[in-house]
This record gives C-alpha cells, sequence and structure tokens, in this order.
C-alpha cells in the first residue's frame, strides 16, 4: 500500500458481535438520558487520522440524538475545555489536548447542542468528576445513562463505571462510542459489558427511546 494513502476506518461492532448481557437492565424512556461525551470538532480530527469511523460515530450519535428529543428524552453533553491543568493529566497518559484556536472547541455540526439541552464542562475522563452530572440527573429524575462519543477506553468506560458505582444504570452504546484503534475500542466494550454496565446497538437503543426523528 502507498504509505500516504489515508488507511481505511476500522469496522464498528456489529449487533451479533457485542458481548454477553450481564445487566438484565432495559432501556426505559422514562428513566433515560442520553449523555454524550466530548464530540467536538478537534478530537474527531484526531480519530480521523488514527482511522476511526468518525462518519458512523457521527451518524450514530445524530440518530440517538434525534430519537431522544423526539421522544421527551433529555440530551446532555459533557465537553472538554482548554484548561492546562487538566488537560496535563490526559497528555501524560498519550492523550489528546484540545487545541484552543479555531473550531477546535466546538462540536460537530451534525450533532451540535440544541435549545433545551444540557451542557457540562468535563474535568476528568469520568463526566461524573467534578461536574454537575449526578445532580442534573437527579433534577431530571433519570438513573439510566445512555452513553456514546469518545474516548471509548477512557471517557466512556470510565463514566459508565464512575455511573455504576453511583447505583446508575449505565447503558454504552457500541456503535455509537470509538477511539484511536479498535482493540481499544473493544476493550473498553467488553470490559463494561463484563463489569458495570450494558452494552447496546445505536438501532436498539434507538428503537427502545421510542421517538420518531423528524424527516
Amino acid at each position: 500500500m502507498d504509505r500516504t494513502e489515508t488507511p481505511a476506518p476500522y469496522a464498528m461492532p456489529d449487533p451479533a458481535s457485542l458481548p454477553p448481557d450481564r445487566s438484565g437492565w432495559a432501556v426505559e424512556p422514562a428513566r433515560a438520558a442520553l449523555l454524550i461525551l466530548n464530540p467536538q470538532n478537534h478530537f474527531l480530527r484526531v480519530l480521523r487520522e488514527r482511522s476511526a469511523p468518525v462518519s458512523q460515530l457521527v451518524s450514530s450519535v445524530a440518530l440517538l440524538c434525534e430519537s431522544a428529543r423526539a421522544a421527551g428524552i433529555p440530551v446532555l453533553y459533557t465537553l472538554a475545555g482548554a484548561d492546562s491543568r487538566t488537560a496535563g493529566r490526559g497528555t501524560a497518559f498519550g492523550h489528546p489536548a484540545l487545541l484552543r484556536g479555531g473550531d477546535a472547541r466546538e462540536v460537530a455540526a451534525e450533532i451540535r447542542p440544541r435549545v433545551g439541552d444540557s451542557l457540562l464542562t468535563a474535568r476528568r475522563f469520568s463526566a461524573f468528576a467534578g461536574t454537575r452530572l449526578r445532580h442534573r440527573l437527579a433534577e431530571l429524575g433519570r438513573d439510566q445513562p445512555v452513553i456514546a462519543g469518545v474516548f471509548a477506553r477512557t471517557h466512556v468506560l470510565l463514566t459508565a463505571a464512575d455511573a455504576a458505582m453511583q447505583d446508575l444504570e449505565p447503558f454504552v452504546v457500541a456503535d455509537a462510542v470509538a477511539d484511536r484503534a479498535p482493540d481499544q475500542h473493544r476493550m473498553a466494550v467488553d470490559w463494561i459489558a463484563a463489569t458495570c454496565g450494558a452494552v447496546r446497538g445505536v438501532r436498539g437503543v434507538a428503537d427502545a427511546f421510542g421517538g420518531t426523528p423528524a424527516g
């Protein structure tokens, strides 16, 4: 292969390849809240450079957003800030720091927050650490965070584990998360299913939400 050629993105997991469910949980629209982690342009560009399936990630998150909003299910975003103190912790472990210039901090156009969505600034890998997320879920009367976004092996995995330790029922949408390599993605999905959460596919979750996206 020509070394200048961009490698093809790895394949998202299909429903048949998902790990066995140990939770016994079902997504309940009256209890669910969609939680989208770090869907910012800079991180999506990092993933694309590493040949992650960014187009499918964005389309899956867009489907979840539309289905959730149509069903009256709250949509929450945690967005990374360009804080050098918190960035240092991530970069020490090889994680990309958020750039300050241009549109790096903005959410990808297809999945931008809308009026009524909740926005929180991420402080650590877990979306619960240093944020009002747990309090906001309580305000909304929701105890099933349905998690999508990036990065699977850090933010998604640790947010799901943190949720479980707070007596919530976390769901991770396997084909609406991504990481820089397929083994990292797979490790996160398998670990979550084995230890602390439920893993589902995007179509099943959108159907469970019950909302019919416009158009």
